[in-house]
């Protein structure tokens, strides 16, 4: 599902998972939300294998 940043980083940051994937590298919930800071858009997606993280409209547009 598509956030905008703050709902994007309340997502991760209540989010129960543990495996949490950016651009299928895993990273922990701090680097998941600096990495949400740079894009206007991001798509959460939460699944049984963790939560997986892509950035869609970058800052710089």
């Amino acid at each position: 599902m598509e956030f905008n940043t703050p709902q994007a980083i309340r997502k991760i940051k209540l989010s129960k998972q543990d495996n949490l994937l950016i651009n299928g590298k895993k990273q922990c919930k701090l680097q998941a939300m600096t990495f949400a800071l740079n894009y206007h858009r991001i798509d959460v997606t939460d699944t049984p294998y963790g939560l997986k993280i892509r950035g869609t409209v970058p800052v710089g547009m």
